[in-house]
This record gives structure tokens, sequence and C-alpha cells, in this order.
């Protein structure tokens, strides 16, 4: 079994930041609850190049169907709004090794 990491790349409304600690505060339980391992959590600190995401999340599971199980659920359902109000853009992405 090959192993999938969850990379998320997020910009936080700074107008909205009680919406970006309820939806923070809810998804980490899902995402580890759905087996997740944290690798880490990042602010970016200097853009060299691109657009800015200001915050970074990576997770290793043990599997890409655990990943997409836990976004198609109800409880992230649930987090949705949270996470709209929250963040001016989110980037989540399945990697695996090169």
């Amino acid at each position: 079994m090959e192993k999938t990491t969850l990379v998320v790349m997020a910009v936080p409304n700074p107008n909205e930041m009680a919406s970006v600690q309820s939806y923070l505060k809810g998804v980490l339980p899902l995402l580890k609850e759905a087996g997740g391992r944290l690798v880490k959590r990042l602010k970016v600190d200097r853009l060299i190049l691109g657009k800015p995401s200001g915050m970074v999340l990576v997770m290793d599971f043990d599997s890409a169907d655990a990943i997409t199980a836990m976004f198609e659920s109800d409880g992230y359902a649930a987090l949705v709004p949270a996470r709209d109000r929250g963040f001016t853009e989110m980037n989540i992405q399945l990697t695996q090794e090169m």
C-alpha cells in the first residue's frame, strides 16, 4: 500500500479569524480520525515566487481513499461554511512520492 500525503495550502481571511479557528478546530480531529499523521503545520514566512498561501498543512495517510472519505463525510460538510468564510483561498492536494 502506497502512502498518500495531504498538502493543504490556505490563505486565511483576516476579517474572519473566528471562522478560521472554528474550521481548524473541527477539521484536525477529522483528519486524525481518518488515520492522518501530522508531518508539519507551517506558516509561510517569505514568498520568493508565486501566490502567497499563508498556511501549509502536511499529513501522511495510508491511502488516498481515507482522505477522500473524510472530505466527503457529513462531519466535513458541516465545516464547509466556516471554511468558505475563513479562507480566501484553499488548495487541498493529494500527493505521492515521485
